[in-house]
């Protein structure tokens, strides 16, 4: 009888949406039977030094302040990579402390199946986590515009880039993401060979068979914000666009009622902003119970999230296996969830009315047939047992082929 195959999943964020997904596919493949086990910080008891791997932020935030992370290549704990050796395929996630780049490196060397799975860009860039306007990855990160040079010389971003290309060099390291958008990105990087690039979705099992009975006095809006202060999230765009949807509506003699759900830790602008809407809106704070998470999503008609850059958030997929309906930016990976499943409104561009307009068409009347419909293919694409289907199939040796996914046509 072959053995089960024996998989370590590591994660350093275990409580954040990259961590949420590893747990989630390490749930998965144990449900196959798999040896499966899910390692973080707190389980490991010690992390990457500070000195090795800072923890700050190296960003000048200024075309971007999403995070950069330097690191200085050379820190190896051998009985880790001896305990990591001992595992068939070592799948890191978002790992940033967790797992050093010299560790993974000697897990290649010895001949470890490494699949470094891409929750942003990191893994292929010289520090940053999304590149925004920089053009510069697939010529090797000279010249960086987004490293804080009174932190770090102008070198480092090279330097860390020429080594994860030599890490990436390595037959036996593969690369996944959920989003063709960050998959193909890499493979443009040309740090990655096409055939060890993959796109593997995010494992999802709703907690609910199906959505709760949808208010029909009025559209629910949901919208999930801890802060203003993220340029990515570009959540001021999203309460301007509010404001914007409320005054054309309050102009309408047509115009449906509409409510907002906002999701997060927020801060006192926040709410100033969402009072000045003019729409009633319920503040639930941050919610870290995903079943009183999941009941929100089930009773919701739009979710809202007009990020510049982003992978495959959880939130559209969760929100989706309910029949929410996404409005998302163009140019990215949520451009790209709702090209695969036709389902939601993609703004034209990051503007105001853009996103007004797209919020007036989302909140129109709609068969809930083609609700349910990609609901159902929301819920297929994402089933534990299909994902940790393609994950064994795609890396255990021997396996049949893994199914190849179809790629949308995203705005430039």
């Amino acid at each position: 009888m072959t053995r089960p195959a024996s998989i370590a999943v590591l994660s350093s964020a275990p409580h954040g949406g990259a961590g949420i997904a590893a747990r989630r596919l390490a749930d998965a493949l144990a449900a196959t039977g798999a040896s499966c086990d899910f390692i973080d910080i707190e389980t490991l008891g010690e992390s990457v030094p500070e000195d090795a791997r800072p923890s700050r932020s190296f960003s000048n935030r200024t075309i971007s302040d999403a995070h950069f992370t330097v690191e200085h290549p050379g820190f190896c704990r051998g009985w880790f990579v001896e305990m990591l050796s001992g595992y068939d395929i070592v799948n890191v996630h978002w790992a940033l402390g967790l797992i050093g780049l010299e560790e993974m490196a000697e897990l290649a060397r010895r001949g470890r199946t490494l699949v470094v799975t891409m929750h942003d860009f990191h893994y292929v860039t010289g520090g940053c986590h999304y590149p925004a306007t920089c053009g510069r990855l697939g010529i090797g990160c000279h010249a960086c515009p987004q490293i804080d040079r009174s932190l770090a010389s102008l070198t480092v971003p090279p330097r860390s880039r020429r080594f994860k290309a030599a890490l990436f060099a390595h037959t036996n390291v593969h690369l996944t993401a959920p989003s063709h958008y960050v998959r193909d990105g890499a493979v443009a990087s040309r740090i990655v060979p096409p055939g060890r690039a993959h796109v593997v979705r995010n494992a999802y099992l709703p907690l609910a068979t199906g959505p709760a009975p949808r208010d029909p006095e009025a559209v629910h809006l949901m919208l999930i914000a801890d802060s203003l202060s993220e340029q990515r999230k570009n959540m001021s765009l999203a309460l301007e666009a509010l404001a914007e949807l409320g005054a054309r509506l309050d102009a309408r003699t047509d115009a449906p009622r509409v409510v907002v759900d906002l999701v997060g830790a927020g801060d006192p602008q926040t709410a100033r902003l969402i009072e000045r809407t003019g729409l009633p809106a319920t503040q639930h704070g941050r919610i870290g119970d995903h079943a009183a998470l999941s009941e929100i999503y089930r009773r919701a008609d739009v979710l809202m999230t007009p990020s510049l850059e982003d992978n495959w958030p959880n939130i559209l997929v969760e929100a989706g296996v309910y029949g929410v309906l996404p409005v998302v930016g163009p140019g990215h990976g949520c451009e790209e969830f709702v090209r695969t499943f036709n389902h939601g409104v993609v703004a034209e561009a990051y503007a105001v009315d853009a996103f007004a307009d797209a919020l007036e068409r989302a909140i129109a009347p709609r068969e809930g047939r083609a609700r349910a419909e990609a609901a159902a293919a929301i819920r297929a694409a994402h089933a534990p047992e299909r994902i940790a289907g393609q994950f064994i199939r795609r890396f255990m040796p021997g396996a049949a082929p893994a199914e190849a996914l179809p790629v949308p046509e995203l705005a430039n």
